[in-house]
């Protein structure tokens, strides 16, 4: 007995007395567009160049209702199509990625059919006949160069169909291959982003002989994105275009042409540190497989970590340049001590919206604060800097990091009785930003303790 499969494509339906077998679009970028990344990075369904940190995982859910995307099947007797069916299909994405090493992240997504509506039955036309999980999708990112402004990376992915009977796929198809190169930049508040690439596909056979929809074959395929942060709403607006074409053509006997373009528009929100929310709108640019008239999504990204992977070493400001954040830090209180020092300290992690709770104890960190501080020549003054993220208003950040600041003096003076009138704490709030505050963990090194040190 075939082994069952969730979501298995179609069958039959009849006009004019003559049964059509056909397939519904495969949601899943095998033929679907609609792709948010694993990794929630920066756009929706574009990739950026960047990578999630090592022990850094991302969980996104994604909704999308699609209208009009089923494919509409020429009449045998009439030889014509019918009028749209006016279809409804709503997906889901459930997607995980996790930051494996520096410059590399894994991904795995699960679309899902959630549910379909077709209002006109009697046309020939396609449609799902379960609803379920319909393929599984393994993806890697590897950063080939770049900084928290933009770079160049490599991204591929593998599709396993798991439609029964899919004609879009065929019998016996191989899964599907995809490979690209992405490009991005920043600019102010202003990022762009390019993604082009080349999808391999081992067509299987018809699913029966006379199959109105030829097996699918190679296709190109490329996508640009552009975004504006608002940093005052913490808000993202998002344009995005992708799109997809055959390398040669096919006997594609369905009003759904091979290539496809779509266009989305859409805002990302950032409602705390580690949890985003998306939505939008997108439509057709030119009729094509998966192409529909109106798409209505929405989505969350939760991001939490380094699960894995972490340095506790406070480090050199050189050392944590966004060039340089993949590189292990280096410990500057291990270094002779200088006239002047500064240290950033980015593992002193308040709890959100607190200024009292630490939620890592840094309690060795003061610890070798006080013995570095008692190396060499006596030192004089203390100045404890205190930075947040962009979440949240100026003056309210302004003033968080500053309690915060004031904190860690409190600590140092009664767990260590430093003397007060040689330690001084002042906030800045989210000035100077050292990383990105597009993503979660950008966001996370530029909550951040500096420390500068003076020497007599």
């Amino acid at each position: 007995m075939a082994r069952r499969h969730y979501g298995t494509v179609i069958l039959a339906v009849a006009a004019a007395g003559i049964g059509h077998v056909a397939s519904a679009n495969v949601i899943g970028n095998d033929t679907q567009n609609f792709n948010p990344t694993t990794n929630g990075l920066d756009f929706v369904t574009v990739q950026s160049s960047e990578t999630l940190d090592p022990g850094i995982i991302n969980f996104g859910l994604f909704l999308n209702q699609a209208n009009n995307t089923l494919p509409r099947l020429r009449d045998r007797e009439t030889n014509e199509f019918p009028a749209k069916s006016g279809d409804r299909l709503l997906g889901m994405d459930l997607n995980v990625g996790v930051g494996i090493m520096p410059h590399l992240d894994l991904g795995l997504s699960l679309p899902q059919i959630i549910d379909q509506k077709v209002n006109d039955t009697d046309s020939p036309r396609g449609q799902f006949s379960q609803r379920g999980n319909t393929e599984v999708r393994i993806n890697a990112k590897y950063r080939l160069s770049g900084t928290d402004d933009g770079g160049y990376a490599v991204a591929g992915s593998v599709n396993f169909n798991r439609l029964k009977d899919n004609p879009y796929a065929g019998k016996n198809g191989s899964p599907t291959v995809n490979l690209e190169a992405l490009a991005d930049t920043t600019w102010r508040d202003y990022s762009l982003a390019l993604n082009v690439g080349y999808r391999w596909r081992e067509k299987g056979d018809e699913i029966y002989s006379g199959s109105p929809i030829d097996p699918l074959g190679n296709q190109w395929i490329a996508s640009t994105a552009a975004s504006y942060r608002f940093k005052d709403s913490d808000t993202r607006a998002i344009a995005e275009i992708f799109a997809s074409w055959p390398v040669s053509k096919s006997n594609d006997n369905t009003n759904r042409a091979s290539s496809s373009a779509e266009f989305l528009l859409g805002a990302k929100h950032d409602i705390s540190h580690n949890l985003a929310v998306h939505a939008g709108l997108g439509r057709e640019l030119s009729q094509g497989i998966s192409s529909p008239d109106l798409r209505v999504y929405a989505g969350v990204n939760w991001t939490t970590g380094p699960e894995f992977s972490r340095h506790n070493a406070p480090t050199t400001p050189e050392e944590t340049k966004p060039q340089k954040r993949p590189k292990p830090p280096t410990d500057p209180f291990a270094l002779p001590p200088k006239a002047e020092e500064k240290i950033i300290i980015n593992d002193l992690l308040f709890a959100f919206d607190s200024d009292k709770e630490i939620v890592n104890d840094p309690h060795s960190i003061f610890e070798r604060l006080v013995a570095h501080l008692k190396k060499g020549p006596g030192w004089k003054k203390l100045i404890i800097d205190g930075y947040t993220d962009s979440v949240g208003n100026d003056q309210y950040n302004l003033t968080l990091s500053h309690r915060r600041a004031m904190n860690i003096r409190k600590r140092l003076i009664e767990d260590f009785k430093l003397e007060p009138n040689k330690i001084m704490a002042v906030g800045h709030g989210e000035e100077n930003p050292i990383a990105s505050n597009n993503n979660y963990q950008g966001r996370r090194l530029n909550r951040r303790v500096e420390l500068r040190i003076y020497r007599k």
